[in-house]
């Protein structure tokens, strides 16, 4: 690999690191926030409908 397509890469890669890689990471912490409120929410509910049917036996 020539010095050329080395300086290319590296150009590539910094880019990535500096100018994609912070969006997806926003998307992945949004993403991951709603799924922690879903999963809670389903939890919850979960809780009150096994209490409901030890209440009506």
């Amino acid at each position: 690999m020539s010095k050329k397509d080395k300086d290319i890469l590296d150009k590539f890669f910094n880019f990535l690191k500096k100018e994609v890689s912070p969006p997806i990471k926003k998307d992945f912490t949004w993403l991951g926030q709603i799924i922690n409120e879903d999963l809670e929410k389903l939890t919850k509910e979960k809780k009150e409908s096994k209490k409901r049917k030890n209440k009506s036996n």
